[in-house]
């Protein structure tokens, strides 16, 4: 498998595959309740993933989902090097950019509610913003087609946090404002060209809220995540982030040395990617993707098909999902990075497999593990 997205990111051996949400099992370490379906390719996988970890260092988890079971789950490294606490597949790790998909799955669960209409101008639900054209529309912000000025480069958030220290989305809403509106460079109109944008993402977040009356987080406790029992994923802030199983986040330092990364100032901000969550839950997302739970065939359909520039030039991007192709097919990913937290999620289109990787280790490339985990299981 490759990544999708732009540079940014048999059962043999005598086991038997375990069924979706079955009783967990670890050969290795009981304390980590791992699945090792087939034996024979997970310790391929666990060769390969092992082999990137030096002890004492962060790690990963991952899991592989293939026909409707999960075949691998398990974890690699330290979740918390100060108290040398192991990963296991249930240990929470922030879900990074790859949230953003979950903001493209509300949107659409309020578009079939009749609550809004995927070409509504932003504006129509956030009329604070009426200073953009018309034409920045709630599809365009998905695709990251909008053309509107992304306040994550440094003086966009210099412009935020010069305003409130803490910022929550109506601070970012009221920036725009203030700012006038701004699009991402002069001349540049809406459906133009293809510029990755958070911001537009945290005006989705701002929809949502507008739209259902309820909070990001509230929306998605009570439409996604315990519907489908998905009992350690939330959006913060969440009292949650407490949890002793959500693992820091550590990046590297000038001297190249691991350092927790704590938090950030735009902690509290929703829709480009606040969510906590572990690989298990992410399995059960999976399963209710695949068996249209939680949209319809129709909509999964529309956020799996790439967006189009003006002139007609596909963006490769969905409702936050990169699509690509590789030996085994189509397939829809996502990569993400945020305050020490790397995530990594890929569906294939094709055949039935999946798979979910989140690390607090700066150094493993997230998607050649997935690469790895795809020549393993496909």
């Amino acid at each position: 498998m490759r990544v999708a997205m732009p540079p940014a990111t048999d059962e043999a051996m005598g086991g038997s595959a375990v069924p979706l949400f079955g009783k967990f099992w670890d050969r290795v370490a009981p304390v980590s309740n791992a699945i090792r379906a087939d034996a024979q390719r997970s310790a391929q996988l666990d060769d390969h993933v092992a082999a990137q970890i030096r002890d004492g260092e962060p790690g990963l988890a991952i899991a592989i989902v293939k026909s409707g079971t999960v075949v691998h789950a398990a974890g690699y490294g330290l979740a918390d090097l100060s108290a040398n606490v192991a990963i296991a597949s249930d240990t929470i790790f922030h879900l990074a950019s790859c949230g953003k998909q979950f903001t493209g799955l509300g949107i659409l669960m309020l578009a079939e509610a009749g609550k809004l209409g995927l070409d509504d101008p932003v504006s129509r639900h956030l009329p604070a913003l009426s200073g953009f054209s018309p034409q920045v529309t709630i599809r365009r912000l998905l695709h990251h087609t909008s053309g509107i000025r992304d306040l994550y480069d440094e003086g966009g958030i210099a412009e935020v946090l010069s305003r409130c220290r803490r910022p929550a989305n109506a601070d970012i809403v009221q920036t725009y404002v203030e700012l006038g509106c701004p699009m991402a460079r002069r001349g540049l109109a809406p459906g133009d060209a293809f510029n990755y944008s958070n911001s537009g993402y945290d005006l989705l977040g701002s929809v949502i809220e507008r739209a259902s009356g309820q909070s990001y987080h509230d929306f998605f406790q009570g439409r996604v995540f315990d519907p489908l029992g998905m009992k350690d994923t939330f959006s913060a802030p969440d009292p949650r982030t407490n949890d002793p199983r959500c693992a820091p986040g550590y990046a590297l330092d000038e001297s190249g040395s691991l350092i927790d990364c704590g938090g950030s100032e735009y902690d509290d901000v929703v829709g480009s990617g606040s969510f906590y969550t572990t690989v298990n839950d992410l399995c059960r997302y999976d399963q209710a993707l695949a068996s249209n739970a939680l949209v319809s065939a129709a909509s999964m359909q529309e956020a799996l098909t790439s967006g189009r520039t003006n002139d007609g030039k596909p963006t490769g991007c969905g409702f936050g999902w990169y699509l690509g192709s590789d030996e085994g097919g189509r397939f829809a990913d996502h990569q993400g990075e945020w305050i020490g937290y790397y995530s990594y999620i890929a569906r294939y289109l094709d055949q039935p497999l999946s798979m979910f990787i989140l690390s607090n280790h700066p150094r493993i490339d997230l998607a050649e593990v997935a690469t790895a985990a795809s020549a393993v299981y496909r």
